[in-house]
């Protein structure tokens, strides 16, 4: 958490510094542009996330529900017109699942692309890839072995996002494409259609 902190400081102060200098020529004229865009600026999130599994096999570990848990993060969106934008991210995001309860925690650092639609001024729609690698894994407070886990995790995201001033509300659903189990409690191999799923509810500020 607090190496996002970190960067989202370092992206806000390398903005501050970069329109109070003089730079030269065509680029400075293509800055002043982008920063005239409705669609372009930098920012920090964070917010609930209701995590479980889907696939065929995902009953084979057992009756499982939802984990509640949180994410953040820092996006920048950059314009392409009034309609269009590319937003990538950078997101420290907790997923996982409760079984016969017992809570399991798996936190990643997630990377999505998406592409903004922007229906009015005030509501846009999300629809991109995501990648992302588990740094570590709980089971109710103790950390586990990652030998168990595929660490690496790809799907896509879609979601809707409305925007007054600076504060962005949105509500996202990830949708995992990645085995998530390679081996079971007992170390044995495990070949199973189980992945991550999240809805995520976040609250967005632009810097």
């Amino acid at each position: 958490m607090k190496k996002l902190l970190l960067a989202a400081l370092l992206l806000w102060a390398t903005t501050g510094f970069a329109q109070d200098t003089e730079i030269p020529g065509r680029f400075m004229q293509n800055h002043n542009l982008l920063s005239r865009s409705p669609n372009s600026g930098i920012g920090i999130k964070g917010g609930v996330s209701f995590a479980n599994l889907h696939g065929s096999d995902k009953d084979r570990l057992g009756s499982t529900s939802s984990l509640t848990s949180y994410h953040a993060g820092v996006f920048a969106q950059l314009g392409i017109s009034n309609f269009f934008s590319l937003q990538p991210e950078l997101l420290y995001s907790r997923k996982g699942f409760e079984r016969e309860g017992t809570a399991h925690r798996l936190d990643y650092l997630e990377a999505p692309v998406l592409a903004v639609f922007n229906i009015s001024d005030n509501l846009s729609v999300h629809l991109g890839p995501q990648v992302g690698v588990m740094m570590t894994a709980q089971e109710e407070e103790k950390e586990v072995d990652l030998e168990r886990y595929h660490t690496f995790d790809y799907g896509f995201a879609a979601g809707l996002e409305g925007k007054m001033g600076r504060f962005r509300l949105g509500a996202r659903y990830g949708h995992g494409l990645g085995d998530l189990l390679k081996r079971d409690s007992g170390g044995k191999s495990l070949d199973a259609d189980a992945k991550n799923g999240v809805i995520q509810v976040y609250l967005g500020v632009g810097l």
